[in-house]
């Protein structure tokens, strides 16, 4: 048993929102601000993304709005004014560096050897050459527990054995000139190329027509728990920028998405017990449109 001597600390790890950001975001947004002082994460909110992309290569796969991570690292360059560089997986040493793994071989995580999913962390020297202080800030509620942010030490070969295997890429985290945050004008014409009347109804009828509902119910919880992630941190973004334009609406839109995802997961729980689901596809497809309304109104 790999021995953790693990302390919590405040929800807000580093001063992040990280109730706000997902596994992969989170750990970049609490290095930023140790670079470029505090909320500098909230830049990450700045864009009202939907960008779609198929979930694998195979014919008929489903879209989803969840960036791969050479986007995330790409979206840290350009809105955080973090530069990242890879390095070899096996070398631990010389941190911070920021780390992306699967988090089914985490063990300090809710997902431990029960869920395969990319997961982030960052990883400190300590004063004795034989441990390693893993930092993850991550925050959420999980079926199979909460997943709060805290700091574990562990034995460094201890941790090296748990993460072979892993999928490890490691990278090394400096920082460059922040970037200043996209203007309204910007996050239209962004939403415009991406996220045109007929892409939102492809991405609604692909799961509304996939054949197997418990398949498409159960990517669908996902798709809108990203969702309404991103919609809240473009709130907390909208809060806490002076020039933004539409903070309140932006704030009731992300309480909108965040109940229609407690919605998606109280269908799965149906179809996984052989029950129809509620209509949960009229009710995205207007969330969708209202994106793109307060996309403009944002630019007004």
């Amino acid at each position: 048993m790999i021995e953790d001597q693990t302390q919590t600390v405040p929800r807000d790890a580093g001063g992040v929102h990280a109730s706000v950001m997902d596994c992969i975001q989170v750990n970049l947004g609490v290095l930023a601000d140790r670079f470029h002082g505090t909320d500098t994460h909230l830049r990450l909110g700045a864009p009202l993304r939907f960008d779609v992309r198929p979930l694998d290569s195979s014919p008929g796969a489903l879209p989803t709005v969840e960036p791969e991570l050479d986007e995330r690292l790409a979206a840290a360059a350009r809105l955080l004014g973090l530069a990242t560089s890879e390095r070899g997986a096996g070398d631990l040493t010389g941190g911070p560096l920021y780390a992306v793994a699967d988090a089914f071989a985490l063990p300090w995580g809710p997902y431990f050897e029960r869920q395969h999913m990319e997961h982030s962390f960052l990883v400190l020297d300590e004063e004795d050459p034989d441990r390693a202080t893993v930092v993850d800030a991550y925050h959420n509620d999980t079926e199979w527990g909460p997943a709060r942010p805290g700091w574990h030490s562990y034995p460094r070969d201890e941790l090296d054995a748990h993460l072979a295997g892993a999928g490890l890429r490691l990278f090394d985290v400096e920082p460059c000139t922040p970037g200043v945050p996209p203007a309204p004008e910007t996050n239209r014409e962004h939403l415009t190329a991406a996220e045109t009347h007929a892409a939102r109804d492809r991405y609604v009828e692909a799961y509304r027509e996939h054949p197997d509902p418990k398949v498409s119910v159960e990517r669908l919880t996902l798709e809108t728990w990203l969702l309404a992630r991103d919609r809240a941190l473009h709130a907390a973004w909208q809060c806490a920028d002076p020039q933004a334009k539409a903070a309140d609406r932006a704030r009731d839109h992300a309480q909108a998405w965040a109940g229609f995802a407690e919605q998606v997961y109280v269908g799965l729980r149906r179809v996984r017990r052989d029950r129809p689901a509620p209509d949960l596809y009229g009710p995205l497809a207007d969330l969708l449109a209202e994106d793109a309304e307060l996309a403009e109104r944002s630019a007004a």
